[in-house]
């Protein structure tokens, strides 16, 4: 019997497993049957929490004993312990030339995503939000196949579902076993929390909305598919988090509603202990979703920027990575010597035109044993006040190791705290993500983010001067901007937490943690963008307590706010084509996308340098490859037209599953029903707009068929070789009709020095047609030796 669960503690937990033989509409009654003699008469005393549709699944609350006995049951395949889940726009839909493109394609933006359904499971959303507004003049009609509802009880207040917002509904049953009524935040879609309503927002909010914070304008925002519609599916409470049964009772219902893409910006903050690669329980959810014809979008982690930091696996998952945008927030410290220093702050100005006196926190100490020597802000308590107040505080930061933009929050609040008029955070080492205005944000108080060696060094030698010698009272200053955008034009950079490949087996349990074998299936699959994301918030009370209380929009980052950028890509591709599958929608997504900047050279990535005590000591840019940003970055428009798709169906990926080296053929009908070809070949074979091969020995064929979704067209293979790897491709060229489909052969073969044991190299194969299509394919080879 395969298994899955390693341990349980002594206390009651929430089981999941996946049984054999109950399928259809007497699922559940096959569930209750399976349990009561499974556990017999004696251990009757269990909750059953959840039955699953997309595979064949229960959640259960069981005890120790009892989730043993289950293990030893003939008619149990694989018991799962329960765990939780993780949370993981002004000017990004212009920077991926949507208005003139996509959104042009659709009819314009007030048709882009028409007719779609983007199902958001999440911490909920905020209903009473001009992004999610019903519009005046082109009202939504009633949908014509979603089945979904507006909640199922009283704590859904009337009309929080209005034509846009057209389903709402909560799922904690496996969260409330156990759990303080407190975090489960009013057992509502409403959000408690702001994420869900980011991501909702990022999708599918409203075209040209006033972004105001604070009472200062940031612009107007957008969602990717403006016209989608949103069903909202609440699994993660107010902190951001929820337990993996209620989050797959939430996909299970999406796909029954009728939702045409599914955005899980959430995950296990790391690969969950006892999992095993493909088949958990929440990617056998997502493989039930594409069976059914929804497209899964996944955020890929915020644990980067270290190899193998994916947590988001498995081929039918469309999994998203994080980039950078070319927005900035310049902002300017005048001081009383007639120098200027430009920084970051997104803030409003001190008031006026007047100059401030200027204090450092270490010159305002209230108690020396509290002053933090390495951020003198640190400790508000150990300032004082009556030094403080009515001048600019400077906050210093000089040590290579530890900072992160959380030191704005600290120094913004210790301005606030002991009355400044504004804040200087001083910090004198290169902070290669300064161009970041959300990790140095002040929310709304005057402030200022000055960076670097040579500034740090100038600024002290004017305040030191200016204090020995008394002139006019000490240093003064005035702070200037950071509330306008500048637009430098910069290509994208892969953010620094944005988790990276190569994907790996999980659950071998002949190898360590750190040798893990690679798999055959290319992660990230997509980059875009997740930093400094202007969208919609609650202004609810939320767990974040340093930033956006009580406003409508928050400025935020993560792989959580990518991940919705391009479920309202596949959104605008479902609408130009509802025939297409989800792998189709996926592979339009990956062929199309590009994986150099405007000069030719592969995107750069930002990466985190450990010291030996695992401590960050540094970020550095370097060139990236495909592990780090899978096909590339996202073109949307391209993608309505991508020339040519790797298609795979449901079927392809039980045969992938057959192929895979952790699963026999009595596993996979376990878990699946479907029975293993008798020869089930490589798990390379799976028709995937690119090729891994994570264990190359000598020559390895890998098949394809692209199917021709546009014209008539002459296509031929250009190739990049990876180092040390040949790669053949037949036929190089090739003649394509409309709908046909066309087979390719690929071989990859170890050759040259083949010296590389163990390390990835990296081509790629394009093809090229005459009428002007460019199908990208990447090549990620590592060598074993034999």
């Amino acid at each position: 019997m395969q298994r899955c669960i390693s341990s349980f503690s002594k206390t009651a937990q929430q089981q999941l497993m996946t049984a054999s033989g109950a399928s259809g509409y007497s699922m559940s009654v096959q569930h209750d049957l399976m349990l009561n003699n499974a556990l017999g008469v004696a251990n009757s005393a269990f909750k059953k929490l959840h039955d699953y549709t997309l595979f064949s699944g229960v959640a259960v609350d069981l005890t120790e004993a009892q989730a043993t006995l289950l293990e030893s049951s003939d008619v149990v395949h694989h018991v799962e312990k329960d765990k939780l889940m993780y949370i993981s726009t002004t000017h990004t839909p212009e920077y991926m030339g949507l208005p003139a493109g996509a959104w042009a394609q659709t009819g314009g933006v007030g048709n882009a995503g028409e007719g779609i359904v983007i199902g958001v499971v999440d911490t909920g959303i905020y209903p009473d939000h001009p992004s999610f507004a019903n519009d005046s003049v082109n009202l939504y009609a009633p949908h014509p196949t979603f089945k979904g509802t507006c909640g199922t009880d009283a704590r859904v207040p009337a009309g929080f579902c209005n034509g846009k917002i057209i389903g709402a509904r909560q799922f904690f049953e496996a969260a409330m076993v156990g759990a303080n009524a407190s975090d489960l935040d009013m057992l509502s879609p409403l959000d408690g929390h702001g994420h869900g309503t980011h991501c909702a927002g990022t999708a599918a909010g409203n075209y040209g909305v006033p972004v105001i914070v604070h009472g200062q304008d940031f612009g107007n925002a957008s969602g990717i598919a403006p016209r989608a519609r949103i069903a909202v599916y609440k699994a993660l409470n107010k902190k951001g988090q929820g337990r993996t049964a209620d989050i797959i009772a939430a996909i299970n219902q999406a796909v029954e509603d009728g939702v045409h893409v599914l955005s899980l910006s959430l995950g296990p903050s790391s690969a969950p202990v006892g999992s095993v690669t493909f088949i958990d329980s929440f990617a056998l959810a997502c493989l039930g979703a594409t069976r059914a014809g929804v497209h899964c979008v996944h955020a890929a982690g915020n644990t980067g920027s270290g190899p193998s930091t994916i947590t988001s696996w498995s081929p039918w998952l469309t999994s998203v990575g994080a980039t950078t945008t070319d927005r900035i927030y310049p902002s300017y410290l005048f001081t009383g010597d007639g120098r200027n220093y430009s920084g970051q702050g997104l803030s409003p100005q001190t008031p006026g035109l007047d100059f401030y006196p200027l204090i450092r926190a270490s010159d305002a100490v209230a108690t020396v044993s509290r002053l933090n020597r390495n951020f003198d802000c640190a400790e508000p308590g150990a300032l004082n006040r009556a030094l403080i107040e009515g001048k600019i505080l400077v906050c210093s930061w000089n040590a290579i190791p530890g900072f992160t933009g959380s030191m704005s929050n600290y120094s913004r609040y210790a301005a606030q705290t002991t009355g400044a008029a504004g804040v200087v955070l001083l910090i004198g080492v290169e902070y290669l993500e300064t161009n970041s205005p959300s990790s140095l944000n002040f929310d709304g108080f005057p402030a200022i983010a000055v960076t670097g060696p040579e500034s740090y060094q100038q600024f002290l030698s004017y305040y030191d001067a200016a204090k020995q010698n008394g002139a006019a009272g000490g240093a003064t200053g005035r702070l200037s901007g950071g509330n306008k955008a500048v637009y430098t034009g910069q290509p994208p950079k892969i953010a620094s937490f944005s988790s990276r490949g190569p994907n790996v087996y999980l659950g071998l349990e002949e190898v360590s943690s750190t040798d893990q074998p690679i798999a055959d299936v290319l992660k990230p699959n997509i980059v875009t963008h997740g930093v400094d994301i202007w969208a919609a918030w609650t202004p609810l009370p939320t767990t974040d307590k340093l930033l956006f209380r009580g406003q409508k929009w928050s400025m935020i980052s993560g792989t959580s706010m990518a991940a919705p950028h391009i479920a309202g890509v596949s959104a605008i591709i479902k609408q130009m084509h509802p025939t297409w599958s989800p792998s189709a929608i996926a592979s339009a997504i990956s062929t199309s996308a590009v994986p150099k900047d405007t000069l030719g050279n592969p995107l750069v990535v930002y990466d985190y340098v450990y010291s030996s005590s695992g401590q960050i000591a540094d970020l550095i840019k370097r060139p990236g490859n495909a592990f780090d940003f899978g096909n590339g970055f996202v073109d949307a428009t391209t993608a309505l037209n991508p020339g040519l798709i790797f298609d795979a169906t449901y079927d392809d990926y039980i045969k992938f599953l057959c192929a895979e080296r952790l699963l026999s053929s009595a596993s996979v009908f376990a878990i699946t029903s479907a029975t293993c070809p008798p020869v089930p070949g490589l798990s390379s074979d799976l028709n995937l707009p690119s090729i891994t091969i994570g264990n190359l020995t000598r020559s390895r064929l890998v098949p394809r068929v692209v199917t021709n979704v546009g014209p008539l067209e002459t296509y031929t293979a250009v190739i990049t070789q990876p180092p040390d790897v040949e790669v053949v491709v037949n036929p190089l060229t090739f003649i394509i009709a409309p709908g046909a489909t066309q087979p390719l052969n690929i071989t990859l073969t170890a050759v040259g020095n083949a010296i590389y044991v163990n390390q990835s190299s990296f081509g790629s194969i394009y093809l090229t047609g005459n009428l002007g299509h460019r199908v990208q394919v990447p090549v990620t080879v590592t060598y074993r030796q034999v």
